[in-house]
């Protein structure tokens, strides 16, 4: 009898839409923006372009010598994650991006004894996101994003994905089911969610952090939102908040930021309950 996979989902590649290389450090440089990225992306890609994707050791040891450096000096985001120079595109549509050194690329010759990790390291590491979200929260945000660079920055916030999820089934009266993931308007809905990775009005601007942490070099330090200065309660959403890296200065704006949240929340629930609605209209009678 066949074991079950270690991890059924594979998060770093899904499916054919979308990809996730925030482990080998593509969004650890100070311009992170998604051209930037994407221009790192493609001029790596470069280097392994060509019909007979023949490349010799010698071209890939030249490329490290001129990337290696820059990528993990003044433009480096956090000290404690190392920027790979072999991380690329992987289609010529440029909506998968990973290891250009896999031996899945190499008719099974595995060159990513090149890289920095090495082979064995690469090859047994698994982030967070596979132990701590369940697979129905990792499938949450799977069928719901086909966007490289939204997908790897929702994929790793353990924090946020368990508390839009959390907050969601809430509000259903129970949790969210996968098979309603599968409907466009459930889709987009959750989709405007997910976009607050990328306009949170309330994140600080130039924040050094990740979700609800702040890193100083080596260092880090969780987030606080003063509740008990303003002798308010602690928001509904406070762990949604934190992984949003929320700044607040006053009780009104912290206000603004918990109307914004559950408007969208809301949004997304009346599109699931809507579904679930037409599925029970559509049930025979027995």
């Amino acid at each position: 009898m066949l074991s079950a996979p270690r991890f059924p989902i594979h998060l770093c590649q899904p499916d054919l839409k979308k990809s996730c290389a925030a482990c080998c450090g593509i969004y650890n440089f100070k311009n992170n923006a998604r051209r930037a990225v994407s221009r790192r992306l493609h001029r790596n890609g470069t280097l392994l372009a060509g019909e007979d994707r023949e490349v010799l050791l010698g071209a890939l040891a030249l490329h490290s010598q001129r990337w290696r450096g820059r990528d993990n000096g003044s433009a480096k985001r956090f000290e404690t994650v190392f920027n790979c120079e072999f991380v690329g595109f992987l289609d010529e549509a440029h909506r998968r991006v990973g290891c250009l050194l896999h031996p899945l690329r190499h008719d099974g010759k595995d060159l990513r004894h090149c890289s920095f990790y090495g082979k064995e390291l690469c090859e047994g590491h698994f982030c967070p996101s596979y132990y701590y979200l369940t697979v129905n929260e990792q499938l949450f945000v799977v069928e719901t994003l086909n966007d490289w660079y939204l997908y790897g920055l929702v994929i790793t916030d353990i924090d946020l994905v368990k508390g839009v999820y959390q907050a969601v089934s809430d509000r259903l009266g129970e949790a969210v089911q996968p098979e309603l993931l599968a409907h466009p308007s459930v889709q987009r809905a959750l989709r405007r969610i997910w976009q607050w990775k990328l306009r949170w009005p309330y994140r600080k601007p130039g924040c050094d952090g990740f979700g609800k942490y702040l890193f100083v070099g080596d260092h880090y330090e969780e987030l606080h939102i003063p509740y008990e200065r303003w002798a308010v309660r602690p928001s509904p959403f406070h762990r949604i908040l934190l992984a949003l890296g929320s700044v607040f200065q006053s009780v009104k704006e912290l206000r603004d930021a918990e109307r914004i949240i559950a408007v969208d929340l809301d949004h997304a629930v009346q599109a699931i309950w809507k579904v679930l609605s037409q599925k029970s209209s559509n049930r025979p009678l027995s």
